[in-house]
């Protein structure tokens, strides 16, 4: 009890942050000044710049907010499906009914911050594409429930665990609201750091409080090379890519901002009645005891 007390008090700070800074503007850095094109270096600061506040949005939203929020989840469903799903072993080999910390590890991980580094980065990409204010978190977060919720996790309608936990109307309905903050967590915390770094003031302090927030994401980069290739590869293309202008020109003019806009739109319509079928299926399952006498005869 006292895992799930700490996950609830990080969960609890998560929201409070994520509604503070709901409708913070992303800053961009003024790219005039580089030049056109910009030189070498500054396309790479500004490469880096965004990867940093891409780690820190995703790192910190899935670290207070999305991974609480899947372990809590997980709990209740646990505690709702009744006496007889108790002891049946999940999709990830876990056992019903228990608290186990190794477990709660690598749902914390991977069903929270991994999630999160890579909605960072897709925020930090596509960030223009989405409305303004405070519109954007909760438009982000509905992209999330449209385009991989249902198709990844955690609503994917295959995984077996909804066979067992429940009900399938209380797995949709927190599943959803936690999709949903997790985008508004990612799009708070990224903007708002996105104004803290680099820090305006060359003081010690306003530097410690600037890098302070990105230490813990750039130690887990670093650990995972694979990752690490991706940030380099993608610096080399940003640089390469920075010197065709009329790329450069295209990608920064209002019809390319508005086409993305509309196919971005066009596509959460078109998938909008896939996610709707794909939510019906995880409410109208066999009742967790069914499931449970299934799981035992087999």
């Amino acid at each position: 009890m006292v895992l799930m007390a700490v996950l609830g008090v990080l969960l609890l700070v998560g929201i409070a942050l994520t509604a503070r800074w709901n409708g913070t503007a992303y800053e961009a850095w003024d790219r005039e000044a580089d030049g056109d094109p910009p030189s070498v270096k500054a396309t790479a600061l500004h490469y880096l710049r965004g990867v940093a506040v891409a780690l820190v949005g995703g790192f910190w939203a899935g670290a207070l907010v999305t991974g609480p929020a899947m372990r809590l989840i997980m709990r209740l469903l646990a505690a709702t499906a009744g006496d007889d799903a108790q002891g049946v072993i999940t999709e990830a080999e876990e056992v019903v009914g228990e608290i186990d910390l190794g477990g709660t590890l690598g749902l914390y991980v991977f069903g929270g911050i991994l999630p999160g580094l890579a909605s960072g980065a897709l925020y930090v990409v596509f960030r223009r594409w989405l409305p303004g204010g405070r519109l954007a978190g909760v438009a982000f977060g509905l992209l999330h429930l449209v385009f991989g919720a249902t198709r990844l996790d955690p609503l994917r309608p295959g995984n077996v665990d909804f066979d067992i936990v429940g009900p399938g109307w209380l797995s949709v309905l927190t599943f959803s609201l936690a999709s949903i903050l997790h985008g508004m967590a990612v799009v708070a915390i990224a903007n708002r750091y996105s104004r803290r770094f680099p820090p305006k003031e060359a003081t010690r302090a306003t530097r410690v409080r600037a890098v302070l927030p990105l230490v813990l994401p750039a130690l887990m980069l670093v650990a995972a090379v694979f990752f690490l290739m991706l940030v380099v590869v993608g610096l080399a293309i940003t640089i390469v890519a920075t010197r065709v202008r009329p790329l450069v020109a295209a990608v920064r003019s209002r019809t390319t901002l508005l086409a993305g806009r509309i196919a971005l739109a066009a596509l959460a319509l078109v998938l909008v009645p896939y996610t709707i079928v794909d939510l019906r299926d995880v409410v109208v399952r066999d009742s967790p005891a069914e499931a449970a006498d299934r799981a035992a005869d087999e």
